[in-house]
């Protein structure tokens, strides 16, 4: 018979093995595996919290040195790594019922520097988007009269 102490250990150990099936199961939609090596640096005039209106109603926008409201932004891939990664998310997505181009796109942004009137900014579209412009979020950091007031404020203009 079967002590106590070895019923558990049988019973711990099962437990483990149906957890690590479990987990080796998952599908993970994981940056690096789809081509992002080097993480984008925002200008720093366009780090902070921002504030804007849509639809009537007060939103937040939060921009670190690496993240657009938390979603890390990596450095645009060359057209030709752009292409292979394309292709590769492309095919795989077919397999897994078109869900997975639209959970690589969301998870992660790739980014690009650009200047607005001398004034840095940044652009960032869905990771491996297939319409590169135009498709994403554009932002400058600027200086807007105050009704109020008159005086000059920072803002976030998006282009």
């Amino acid at each position: 018979m079967i002590n106590l102490k070895n019923k558990l250990i049988i019973f711990m150990t099962t437990a483990l093995f149906m957890l690590a099936i479990i987990v080796m199961g998952q599908n993970r939609v994981d940056a690096a595996s789809w081509g992002a090596k080097n993480l984008f640096t925002t200008p720093k005039e366009t780090r902070g919290t921002w504030y804007y209106k849509q639809e009537g109603k007060i939103k937040k926008l939060k921009i670190t040195t690496h993240t657009f409201n938390k979603i890390k932004l990596y450095k645009m891939l060359s057209s030709n790594q752009a292409i292979k990664w394309t292709k590769k998310l492309a095919k795989t997505d077919k397999k897994s019922g078109y869900k997975l181009a639209q959970k690589v796109g969301t998870s992660q942004y790739e980014a690009t520097d650009f200047k607005f009137y001398k004034t840095a900014g940044f652009a960032a579209n869905g990771w491996l988007s297939s319409d590169r412009a135009d498709s994403g979020h554009t932002y400058v950091a600027i200086k807007k009269k105050d009704k109020s007031n008159n005086d000059k404020v920072d803002a976030l203009r998006r282009l």
